[in-house]
């Protein structure tokens, strides 16, 4: 959803090529560690935060893969 709505800001503030895949595929990067990072420091829903960047990051790849042959 979010590579979705970067591509049609990025539409609509007028970029187009490198500018434009750019802005899609850090819109389609996965969640950052430094989220399970923090989440094992502090002791707190160490789990959920794991999970959140293991999901991610396997669907992100495959958000990259399908932008990129759509922008291309």
């Amino acid at each position: 959803m979010h590579p979705g709505l970067a591509l049609l800001l990025a539409w609509a503030l007028g970029l187009t090529g490198h500018a434009l895949y750019a802005a899609v595929i850090m819109a389609a990067l996965p969640t950052a560690q430094n989220l399970y990072v923090a989440a094992v420091r502090y002791d707190r829903a160490t789990t959920v935060c794991r999970d959140t960047v293991l999901l991610t990051t396997v669907v992100s790849m495959a958000t990259m893969a399908v932008a990129a042959v759509f922008l291309s």
